[in-house]
């Protein structure tokens, strides 16, 4: 876990007045495998293209369950979704090679109650750096999400739920990726990154070739869910 701000030690002025938010230079760089992330080099697989099960739907939020919804039925549901996952991962995994990319630098960041990963950038086999909606085109344009819907898997924009047709598939691609960085950050940081008493940031480079994450021990404080005074 990588630049850590300790809010142990940190006083409260009083009830009603927050304490200063932290400055870049206050964290301090801990390794992941000595917060209890992997040690490196931190690798991970791509699951083999399993043939998919019969289509049920996912579990529904608590308020929309039906009567009767019961544990076995919580267990299916996280076990189909499970399954899902894994057939994403290993159509999605190698497609990012097949589009040509090479290596992909995701963020993270986080503290007290959660940890958030996202996607930076990839690294193309010639150098160049393409974002997020450009990558998510190129998937498009090379049929991945068909090849995901001949799976069984199905397209959703959880961040545009009204889009449909090609925006809603580029969409899906694009979140599916964005699932990867925080899949590939559980792996580097441990299953509970960003619970405990501080504040984190940081970054890491997935090497497509080597499967292999590597954390970024000179990530530059760039954040989405927590504050810092530059």
């Amino acid at each position: 876990m990588p630049f850590v701000y300790d809010e142990t030690q940190v006083e409260w002025p009083d009830e009603d007045t927050e304490p200063p938010r932290p400055r870049a230079d206050q964290f301090v760089y801990i390794a992941p495998s000595e917060f209890g992330g992997g040690r490196a080099p931190v690798r991970f697989d791509v699951p083999p293209l399993q043939s998919p099960l019969q289509a049920s739907a996912p579990e529904l939020p608590s308020q929309s369950r039906p009567q009767g919804w019961n544990a076995e039925d919580r267990e299916r549901a996280k076990r189909e979704w499970e399954q899902r996952w894994e057939r994403i991962r290993s159509i999605v995994i190698p497609a990012l090679q097949q589009i040509g990319g090479r290596r992909i630098y995701c963020r993270y960041d986080g503290g007290n109650d959660e940890g958030f990963a996202w996607f930076d950038s990839l690294e193309l086999q010639d150098g160049q750096r393409i974002d997020l909606d450009t990558a998510a085109q190129r998937l498009h344009d090379a049929q991945i999400h068909t090849r995901l819907r001949s799976v069984g898997v199905e397209l959703q924009d959880p961040f545009s739920p009204r889009a449909s047709g090609s925006l809603l598939e580029r969409g899906a691609l694009k979140y599916f990726v964005e699932m990867l960085c925080h899949d590939w950050a559980t792996v580097l940081l441990g299953r509970s990154f960003g619970t405990g008493e501080y504040s984190m940031y940081g970054a890491f480079t997935v090497d497509l070739e080597t499967r292999t994450i590597t954390d970024d021990q000179g990530a530059d404080a760039v954040v989405q869910n927590i504050s810092i005074d530059q």
